[in-house]
């Protein structure tokens, strides 16, 4: 059965896993953003500060028509191609950062890259969020918990190994064999294993470049649940009733909302009703018509849907 927090799955800007990203002037950014038919919530960090922006689709055009006079793009076509130049660096991609000039404290990323094979320029123009608070929220906390989740994972595996020794012990007093003797290997221990790794190079690597492993799908994942889960905790009340539509009294699970075929596309079922003459006297009323069987009309409840529904922008 899914976690709860799993099926209560909300488009939340706090979700979305950060990308590194190297700027023309060789600074370091990481950048998310959550891009809906609407418009987008950006968020940028230098390491040291926050900015982000929000944005309409209408503002959308309009920003994009002062950058591009000579391009026409529908919005979700311009809503498309920024979120792909964000889930990752972009070979051919210029990305540029500076400080917003003006009176608003801030951050401009612009991109210099190409739609339809055009020239095309774009600014995320992000300020500083009202409260700081965002620092905790997308990326103390999840970091932290991906750090004590990543540690209790290293402690199941150590358990799993210490499963597989003996079992491997137990095969080998049993007269097993192992044809190929470069497969074979001496009991795990979990000590050697972790001095090991302190010592080893590709610790060094990591301490040099830790920005580098944040475009791996995997961290990308495991930040995507810990923001969800840490998400689902705080605001355990408001989901309350979400869990109790996908969820029996028993604890079994009736699916979530989404996949399901909406009432309006529903057919209209008939219901047979018995056909009865006027109220008159038992002596005139016809036998036949109250012995006759009810009729029903036979309809499928799942129409036949259209190949496929108009594609929503993710």
């Amino acid at each position: 059965m899914a976690a709860p927090w799993r099926r209560c799955n909300r488009p939340l800007l706090e979700a979305q896993p950060w990308t590194h990203l190297k700027a023309a002037d060789g600074q370091d950014l990481l950048v998310k953003g959550l891009f809906q038919e609407n418009g987008y919530h950006v968020m940028l960090c230098d390491l040291e500060n926050v900015w982000e922006e929000s944005v309409e689709s209408e503002d959308i055009s309009g920003r994009s028509k002062a950058l591009n006079p000579n391009v026409e793009a529908p919005t979700a076509t311009i809503l498309h191609n920024l979120a792909s130049h964000l889930d990752v660096q972009r070979p051919g991609t210029v990305y540029a950062a500076r400080q917003q000039e003006g009176e608003t404290c801030g951050l401009v990323l612009a991109l210099s890259t190409k739609i339809s094979g055009l020239p095309y320029q774009w600014e995320f123009r992000c300020t500083e969020p009202p409260t700081q608070n965002v620092k905790v929220t997308h990326l103390v906390m999840p970091l932290v918990t991906m750090a004590a989740e990543l540690s209790r994972r290293q402690q199941e595996l150590f358990k799993l190994l210490a499963k597989k020794d003996r079992e491997i012990q137990e095969l080998r007093e049993n007269r097993g064999t192992l044809r190929r003797r470069n497969l074979e290997t001496g009991p795990f221990d979990p000590k050697t294993f972790t001095n090991d790794m302190s010592l080893s190079k590709d610790f060094e690597q990591v301490a040099q470049d830790p920005l580098k492993s944040l475009s791996s799908s995997d961290t990308q994942a495991l930040y995507k649940d810990t923001a969800l889960l840490l998400n689902w905790i705080t605001n355990a009340a408001d989901y309350e009733e979400e869990v109790d539509v996908g969820m029996m009294a028993d604890g079994s699970t009736t699916g979530t909302w989404a996949g399901k075929i909406p009432v309006s596309l529903l057919p209209a079922v008939s219901v047979a009703t018995r056909t009865v003459s006027p109220v008159t006297s038992p002596v005139k009323r016809p036998a036949a018509v109250m012995e006759s069987p009810t009729k029903v009309t036979k309809r499928s409840l799942f129409p036949t849907l259209p190949p496929s529904l108009p594609p929503s922008l993710s």
